[in-house]
């Protein structure tokens, strides 16, 4: 008989001997209290019950070893997935409750990695199987709601909203020592890419904190976080969104700090993503001193992307301001000026442009503002712009970004909204605007968009990365590992590449008017 116990929040002494970490022998754990309930555990990442199956009472101290136990990564996750290529060394969750009085009075969860060792950092997740894999609720898999007419733009994981998240745990470990546990809330997040086999996962802290309180990217009291796969460049150098973020990141636009880490799902080996900063109102109360509930941020297509509906009132203005009047008007340009922080924008569009993003403009572009005048540098009102979702530009060494920037591209369907091209086009009309554009971009080419200095950072992603990559195109099919090198040494001569067209391009354009 299943019971079901409410759960109760007291001060209970139920201990385990053994941490969450990485262990090169096999281990006994023994769990104890000093209040004398029962206690009962599952290894299968499932919250445990007594009489619900996959539930064990505790009796004895529990042996684990080194084992290769796999059972979740034999699903499929997508239509394009494939069967591992090896068998991978499993880590054990264990999940335990003590129970009193029919009131479960204490948790506790570990992971054990016996016989493991990476060189990344690592996050453990750990969740009930069937709220990622099962076909009616599982977020993870294609599910009831695939249908094969339309392969890549149906399933399960491209459900959104509450009802699609589902509770687990998230521990943290950095040289192989644990750093942070803590409640989460997951969902699968992007666009496309959530029909890749390997997902990007949103987090969401669902501790008393209401906040991640681990200093990740140096910064805490972050409400969401990202696990990213690395977007439309997941079969290939699997770094060009982090790449390209980092080669920009100076310039004074937003962008997010990342780095790689291993991923493992209820102990299964699940590969590489990064883990990314994700930009909400608390993202910005962090990085900017600015207040949370003073904020909104917008996207390409004027919807709200974090804040109150309405809040984007200011930039349709400035837009319909900007379609009625002429910009090569003084005071008109003040105006916009007013409204905008125009070197924020220039940074911006210049290094989409420098960086050949072919899923840009009328794409991954997003804008934030305060809402009312607050006593800090950022909180004057001016929209400002914020980078995401690189993983489509450093690809086309010859793209002509600059025209399409200026006036879409007829093949490229989103690229010709107004809201796409209609700002820098206007404002390419006053001189001074133009001027100041034309010398940022050389400033840009000769400072920030180094070919040396690209290869420098690719070079710094490679090494991070190479003693990862096979075991990751194993465990996925993809990148090859062979053609990885081949694609990041393409991808660290892109600099040289670009450098020649991109301005050939500019010189061309602003000396033909």
């Amino acid at each position: 008989m299943l019971l079901i116990f409410r759960i109760e929040s007291i001060h209970a002494q139920l201990f385990v001997s053994h941490e969450s970490g990485f262990y090169d022998e096999t281990i006994t754990v023994s769990i104890f209290s000093t209040v004398g309930g029962d206690i009962y555990y599952t290894i299968d990442g499932s919250v445990p019950a007594p009489g619900k199956e996959g539930t064990y009472k505790y009796s004895s101290p529990i042996t684990f070893q080194k084992n290769y136990a796999n059972k979740l990564m034999f699903i499929p996750t997508s239509p394009t997935w494939q069967e591992p290529k090896e068998l991978f060394p499993k880590a054990t969750v264990i999940r335990i409750v003590e129970v009193k009085d029919s009131k479960v009075i204490d948790t506790a969860v570990r992971t054990y990695f016996v016989g493991i060792r990476h060189s990344l950092p690592v996050v453990s997740i750990i969740v009930d199987p069937q709220d990622l894999f099962d076909d009616g609720k599982g977020i993870y898999v294609p599910g009831k709601l695939f249908d094969p007419s339309n392969p890549y733009w149906t399933g399960n994981y491209h459900q959104r909203g509450e009802a699609w998240e589902r509770p687990a745990i998230f521990e943290y470990f950095e040289n192989n020592n644990l750093r942070y546990r803590t409640e989460i809330g997951v969902r699968i997040h992007g666009e496309f890419s959530r029909s890749f086999p390997v997902k990007s996962l949103r987090l969401y802290a669902r501790n008393k904190e209401k906040e991640f309180t681990y200093p990740f990217f140096g910064r805490s009291g972050y409400k969401k976080l990202l696990l990213r796969n690395s977007g439309n460049d997941w079969e290939y150098c699997y770094m060009r969104d982090a790449v390209a973020q980092n080669i920009f990141k100076a310039l004074g636009f937003d962008t997010q700090d990342n780095y790689p880490v291993v991923h493992y799902i209820n102990g299964e080996y699940w590969g590489i993503v990064y883990l990314m900063e994700y930009y909400d109102l608390r993202y910005l109360q962090i990085k900017y001193g600015v207040s949370e509930k003073n904020t909104v941020i917008i996207n390409y297509d004027l919807t709200i992307q974090d804040g109150k509906e309405g809040d984007q009132q200011s930039f349709v203005e400035l837009l319909n301001f900007v379609r009625e009047n002429d910009l090569s008007i003084k005071s008109n340009y003040e105006k916009v000026c007013n409204l905008i922080d125009i070197d924020n924008f220039i940074n911006f569009k210049l290094s989409e442009i420098i960086a050949a993003n072919n899923d840009w403009p009328g794409n991954n572009e997003r804008m934030w503002r305060v809402l009312k005048i607050e006593d800090n540098t950022y909180a004057d009102g001016k929209w400002r712009w914020m980078m995401y979702d690189m993983d489509n530009s450093l690809w086309i060494p010859e793209h002509n970004t600059l025209t399409v920037a200026i006036f879409g591209d007829p093949n490229v369907p989103w690229t010709m909204t107004d809201e796409a091209t209609l700002l820098l086009r206007k404002l390419l009309k006053n001189e001074e605007f133009k001027k100041k554009f034309v010398e940022r971009f050389y400033y840009i080419m000769s400072n920030v968009f180094i070919p040396e200095r690209i290869n420098t950072i690719v070079e710094n992603y490679i090494n991070l990365l190479k003693d990862e990559m096979v075991l990751h195109s194993n465990r996925w099919g993809k990148p090859d590992a062979e053609l990885w090198k081949e694609d990041c040494l393409w991808l660290s001569n892109f600099g040289y590449l670009r450098k020649e067209f991109i301005e050939n391009i500019f010189k061309n354009f602003f000396e033909s008017e």
